[in-house]
């Protein structure tokens, strides 16, 4: 405990996040955790220092404290999801869209295991269910009295034309635009907005418009090749 204390104590002195104090500060919590080896938390914050440094150990330390911990902990399973996703490969993903259920079982009323079903939809395929999922996060949100994140409306527009409910994701980007307009996947999902609404109402400034954001796009190659698809001018 009292490593603990010193690691707590030194990472919030820390308020530049200077890495040689954030690198000090990891030591000092993982020799916590070796001075007893069920000390879920300092493997925790062992994790949480890791990340601030880039780390790829990061994500072993936010595991085992997780599968080490007694009581669940919503704080390990959201930042282990997080930082599975950010590790992007196929078995961290696997883990993260685990985490994300489990925070939807053990945590209900949380609205942050439905939105993190919601952004490992795409990747799996089960976009309907993505957008459900969404919908109750935004819900538990307005709940909790939790103003909506531009992320939100971002997630929300992309899963509505990955359903091909283009004009109601026309609005929901629209209300992200200033914090997203120069994003490259905003770009991509607002100028297939733009078209296939230009489409439905035969408005050729909208379609230009489209075409305008569309040509932005610097690496049209990373495009996913069912939306590059779509994007037929």
């Amino acid at each position: 405990m009292e490593l603990f204390n010193t690691g707590i104590e030194t990472l919030y002195l820390n308020k530049s996040l200077d890495k040689k104090y954030l690198k000090m500060t990891s030591d000092v919590f993982f020799r916590a955790y070796q001075a007893d080896s069920t000390f879920c938390d300092a493997l925790f914050f062992t994790g949480y220092t890791l990340r601030l440094l880039n780390a790829k150990n990061a994500l072993a330390c936010y595991y085992l404290a997780d599968s080490l911990a007694s009581n669940k902990s919503i704080e390990f399973k959201t930042n282990l999801a997080a930082e599975a996703l950010r590790f992007g490969n196929d078995a961290s993903l696997k883990i993260a869209r685990k985490k994300y259920n489990e925070i939807k079982q053990y945590f209900p009323d949380s609205p942050e295991g439905y939105y993190g079903f919601a952004i490992t939809s795409p990747i799996y395929g089960d976009v309907e269910k993505g957008l459900e999922n969404v919908d109750i996060a935004i819900k538990k949100y307005e709940l909790q009295d939790i103003p909506l994140k531009d992320d939100v409306h971002f997630l929300k527009g992309v899963l509505l034309a990955l359903n091909k409910r283009y004009d109601e994701g026309l609005e929901k980007l629209q209300k992200c635009y200033s914090g997203f307009k120069n994003d490259e996947n905003f770009k991509t999902y607002y100028s297939l907005y733009l078209l296939k609404v230009s489409q439905t109402k035969n408005d050729e400034k909208m379609k230009q418009k489209a075409f305008k954001i569309y040509d932005k796009i610097k690496n049209k190659e990373d495009i996913p090749k069912d939306v590059a698809a779509l994007l037929a001018f």
